[in-house]
């Protein structure tokens, strides 16, 4: 959008029209007081110039302040709609411009005040957050949920990615499914498909995004099948239908942000066309892989894992509260991160390839996730 080119009454104008008219009133003068006709018919000329040079002055500036006038109005307008469709960044766009519209007539320093406040609100652009919730830290004590609708309010970009893995182990209980897990990936033949898909993409999600918008905040539900946000491949025969992510598609992501709302995210995955001939088209994919893999296709800055321990723990039970790449790995290696915590931590190390801070916190306790985002909160943090 251009930058307002509308300028204020000109004052060197004014007053070389006053000069005019003063020049004009001495000359007049001194051709009437010694009866000079030449000096009398300057005196009119200049008289006549300096009265035209004050008027068109004056009639341009009152034009030039009702059109900016008018335009801040207008500006206002548009941005009062952007605000009700969500468009942030265009309505505090169109703020500007309404400033701007009218700075020409402004103290010089409270002009230069307003631009060194908005290169740094323009210097400091929010970036989205991504933020990994399982199934098992939805107690009865956090406030996961709590803290993304007060993260929304805030101007942060909350977007959810969620498990479930434990209601899904329920629902496979109750229709008699056994299942098994591989480095803490679980294992997905046909049945298992339906059932993860049904339950995470379907019951979990909704039920997250009525909580969100109960609580006051604004939220859409989606999974990584719609809009084909994550397309990946069978991982291995031993996982069946565990999906690997091959591309990430985060369109409709930034669409719901754009738009005001917080996308809520149920993992699963849209299999590559023509990998194989198998008909089935879905893959189950893991929650904290497609966390890691939205936060690197997103570039934001921090990937917060929330689960039910305390962070990442060493051998002997205790907590790491700082750990590097190459830590968390060689952790990986010997075999003291186990189970679950091994795709939380892959994830992070995947994840740092582009993003900055990686942090894997206890979400069970009170106000976590606003600790951890301020950088003050529990938990391990990996960068």
């Amino acid at each position: 959008m251009p930058k307002s080119n509308k300028s204020p009454l000109s004052s060197k104008r004014v007053l070389f029209g006053i000069g005019c008219v003063y020049l004009g009133i001495v000359s007049l003068g001194i051709g009437l007081y010694y009866d000079y006709i030449n000096a009398t018919l300057v005196g009119l000329a200049l008289l006549a110039v300096g009265i035209a040079i004050c008027s068109i002055a004056l009639v341009r500036g009152s034009y030039s302040l009702m059109q900016a006038i008018a335009n801040l109005v207008f500006h206002e307008k548009i941005a009062i709609i952007d605000g009700y469709m969500g468009n942030q960044q265009e309505q505090i766009e169109h703020d500007r411009q309404a400033a701007l519209e009218l700075s020409g007539w402004v103290e010089p320093s409270l002009r230069q005040e307003f631009e060194e406040l908005w290169q740094e609100f323009f210097q400091r652009e929010t970036k989205p957050i991504v933020i990994k919730i399982g199934g098992s830290t939805l107690g009865n004590h956090d406030t996961t949920l709590r803290d993304v609708v007060t993260l929304q309010r805030k101007g942060v970009l909350p977007v959810v990615v969620h498990g479930g893995g434990s209601k899904v182990s329920e629902w496979l209980e109750k229709m008699g499914i056994s299942t098994s897990f591989v480095r803490g990936l679980r294992a997905t033949d046909e049945k298992t498909l339906e059932v993860v898909i049904a339950v995470l993409a379907g019951l979990v999600n909704k039920e997250l995004v009525a909580a969100i918008n109960s609580l006051g905040g604004r939220a859409i539900g989606l999974s990584g099948i719609d809009g084909a946000l994550i397309q990946g491949k069978v991982q291995s025969r031993d996982t069946g239908y565990t999906g690997e992510v091959v591309r990430v598609n985060p369109e409709s992501v930034i669409a719901i942000l754009s738009a005001g709302y917080i996308p809520v995210i149920a993992p699963g995955g849209l299999k590559l066309p023509a990998e194989d001939n198998d008909p089935v088209m879905l893959l189950n994919i893991n929650g904290d892989v497609t966390a890691s893999e939205i936060a690197v296709a997103l570039k934001v800055d921090t990937l917060i894992f929330l689960t039910d321990v305390p962070g990442v723990l060493d051998s002997e039970g205790k907590l790491l509260p700082m750990l590097s790449p190459a830590e968390a790995r060689s952790l990986i290696d010997s075999g003291v991160i186990t189970g679950g915590m091994i795709p939380k931590v892959e994830g992070c190390l995947r994840a740092l390839s582009s993003v900055t801070s990686t942090q894997v916190v206890d979400g069970r306790t009170e106000g976590a996730l606003l600790a951890a985002v301020e950088g003050s909160g529990n938990g391990t943090t990996i960068e």
